[in-house]
C-alpha cells in the first residue's frame, strides 16, 4: 500500500470516527409502572427495553443512548408529574412506556404539546383512536379494543350463543369489554363492571352460575386477574363455563401464579412466543437466555418499540435528534416486529393479527399458552373514522 494511500485511507477513517463523534446522544425518556398494583406490568416493560438496547448495543439510530426512567405507579397524577421532569428536567428527545390506559390519557397532552412524542408500549385507549387522536401518541401495543375485538369474533366462531360479559370499571375495561361485545353476534346475557379495588368476586359468579350463559368475557389485570380466574375455578365455573378473556387477564407473566385455575382459558393477543419469524426467534431466545422463561406480550411490546425508534432515528438522520422529523418518521419506519405484520393506521394504532392462545400444561407438566391461530388478521381498530388525522 503507498504512503499517499495509506495517509487517504487515515484520514477517510478520522472523518467517519468524528461524523460518529459529532453525533448527539439520543436523550430517551422510559416511563412504566414500577410500583404499586401494576409494578410487574411496569418491570416487565423495563425488561423488553433492556433487551432490545443490548441487541442494538446500547444505541438508537447510531447513537449513543442517555436513558432516564420514570415511576408512574400506574397513577395519572403521578404519571404527569413524571413526564414533566422528563421534558423539562432531563430534555428527553422521545418517550417511551405507559402501563395504564388512564394514565396514558393524562399523559399525552402534555407530552404532545412540548412537542416530544410517547411511544406507548401498553394499551391503547379508545378516545385516543378516535376524536382525541393526537400526532404525539403512537401505540405499538394495540388499541385496546383490538384483543377483545378478535375474542368475540372467536367466540361466536366457536359456538357461544349466549354470553356474559365482565370487566374492571375504568377506560381500559371499558375498551375490552365493549370491543369483545362489538364484534359478539350472540345474545349478551350481561354487562357487569366492578370496582378497581374489588378482589372478592363471590356475589359475580353468583349472578353468573344464575345466568347460565355458553361462555363468560372477563377483563382484569394484574392482582385482580389472579382472584377472578382463581375464584371462577374454585367456584366449579371452569368445568361447565368456558372463560374467555385477552392477555390482560391470563399472560406468561403471570401463569405460575394461577396453578391450574387458568387451565383451559383461552385467550387474544396480538403476541405469541410461538410466532414463527426471525425477529421473535431472536427476541424470544434471548429473553429466554436472560430471564430462564418465555417473554410476554408487555416486553414484546416494548421491545418493538424501542426497534421502531431506532429505524425512525435512522430515517431522520442528521447531527442533533429533530424532535418534528422523529414523530413523523414514526409512522412509516420500517422494522421487523416480533409479532410479525405490523403497520400504524391513521391514528397511529396498530393494523395487525390477533392471535388466540390457551392456558394448557405442556409435555413437562408446566402450564404454557399454546397458539391456537389467528382470530382475526390485519385488524384495525373501529375508531379510526373519528380521528382528524384520518380526515
Amino acid at each position: 500500500m503507498s504512503m499517499k494511500l495509506k495517509a487517504t485511507l487515515m484520514l477517510v477513517s478520522a472523518l467517519g470516527a468524528a461524523q460518529a463523534y459529532a453525533l448527539e446522544p439520543v436523550k430517551l425518556g422510559f416511563i412504566a409502572a414500577q410500583s404499586g398494583p401494576l409494578g410487574v406490568l411496569g418491570a416487565e416493560q423495563k425488561r423488553g427495553l433492556d433487551l432490545a438496547l443490548e441487541a442494538l448495543g446500547g444505541k438508537l439510530g447510531d447513537r449513543p443512548v442517555e436513558l432516564y426512567t420514570s415511576d408512574s405507579r400506574g397513577v395519572p397524577g403521578t404519571a404527569v408529574q413524571e413526564v414533566s421532569k422528563l421534558i423539562e428536567k432531563e430534555g428527553v428527545d422521545v418517550i417511551t412506556g405507559g402501563t395504564a390506559s388512564n394514565e396514558i390519557l393524562a399523559m399525552v397532552k402534555p407530552i404532545s404539546k412540548a412537542g416530544v412524542t410517547l411511544v406507548g408500549s401498553n394499551g391503547g385507549p379508545s378516545p385516543l383512536a378516535g376524536k382525541e387522536c393526537n400526532p404525539g401518541y403512537y401505540s405499538v401495543a394495540f388499541q385496546n379494543d383490538q384483543w377483545s375485538n378478535g375474542m368475540g369474533t372467536y367466540m361466536s366462531d366457536h359456538g357461544v350463543k349466549r354470553a356474559y360479559f365482565i370487566g374492571m370499571d375504568y377506560q381500559a375495561g371499558w375498551d375490552h369489554v365493549g370491543g369483545a361485545q362489538s364484534s359478539f353476534k350472540g345474545e349478551t346475557v350481561a354487562k357487569v363492571f366492578t370496582p378497581q379495588a374489588q378482589l372478592d368476586f363471590s356475589a359475580e359468579l353468583a349472578q353468573i352460575r344464575a345466568a347460565k350463559p355458553d361462555g363468560v368475557f372477563a377483563f382484569y389485570p394484574g392482582g385482580a386477574a389472579i382472584a377472578f380466574v382463581k375464584q371462577y375455578a374454585q367456584a366449579g365455573l371452569s368445568k361447565t363455563i368456558p372463560l374467555y378473556s385477552n392477555a390482560g387477564l391470563v399472560d406468561t407473566l403471570f401463569l405460575p401464579s394461577f396453578g391450574d385455575n387458568a387451565v383451559g382459558v383461552v385467550i387474544s393477543s396480538h403476541y405469541s412466543a410461538d410466532l414463527d419469524n426471525p425477529a421473535n426467534k431472536k427476541f424470544v431466545a434471548d429473553f429466554q437466555a436472560k430471564y430462564k422463561r418465555d417473554p410476554s406480550s408487555y416486553a414484546a411490546s416494548q421491545y418493538d418499540a424501542v426497534m421502531l425508534i431506532d429505524h425512525a432515528l435512522r430515517a431522520v438522520g442528521g447531527d442533533k435528534v429533530d424532535k418534528a422529523k422523529l414523530r413523523a418518521a414514526l409512522a412509516t419506519a420500517k422494522f421487523d416486529s416480533v409479532r410479525g405484520a405490523f403497520k400504524f393506521n391513521t391514528n397511529h394504532m396498530p393494523i395487525q393479527n390477533i392471535y388466540v392462545q390457551k392456558v394448557e400444561r405442556d409435555k413437562n407438566g408446566e402450564l404454557t399458552l399454546r397458539l391456537l391461530g389467528v382470530a382475526q388478521e390485519n385488524a384495525a381498530d373501529r375508531y379510526a373514522q373519528d380521528c382528524a388525522m384520518s380526515k
